[in-house]
């Protein structure tokens, strides 16, 4: 978040370095490292936790990180059964948010079509939902995702 002095800006005894979203708090006194010290090493610790968090958003807003999760399986892709009109019916369901507040939904039914059709239409529209472009890594993580769901 910031530097700031604590316990009060009126009486600081030492700077705090706080970060909830790293979690990081850490302080640096004044009665040990002196006032300058204090405040140089304060501001090196929060310009480190800065760029450490510019590399976590970096790292976040990649396409690959938006489509897949840590095991290899696709993020808001679900095999499911339905019923309708006392027929079982299998498909590939596809639920993925795309903005804050803004979910799109997909399902794709496997009665009709052979899962080889319904996976490459499937990863067309997600593909087109997330505004992202088939590079050779994301086409390989798309080949080893099937076994999740075949």
């Amino acid at each position: 978040m910031t530097v700031m002095y604590h316990p009060s800006k009126d009486n600081p005894q030492r700077i705090r370095v706080l970060d909830k979203e790293l979690g990081i708090q850490e302080y640096f006194s004044f009665s040990i490292l002196g006032k300058k010290k204090a405040t140089r090493l304060a501001e090196e610790r929060q310009a480190e936790i800065d760029r450490r968090k510019h590399i976590r958003r970096l790292q976040h807003d990649l396409a690959i990180n938006k489509l897949f999760k840590e095991d290899g399986s696709i993020k808001g892709l679900s095999k499911r059964r339905r019923s309708r009109s006392k027929k079982e019916i299998e498909l590939l369901s596809l639920q993925v948010v795309v903005d804050k507040g803004v979910q799109k939904h997909k399902e794709i039914s496997l009665n009709c079509r052979s899962f080889d059709e319904a996976w490459e239409m499937l990863r067309s529209a997600l593909l087109e939902i997330h505004k992202t472009e088939a590079t050779y890594e994301i086409n390989e993580l798309f080949r080893n995702a099937r076994r999740h769901y075949w």
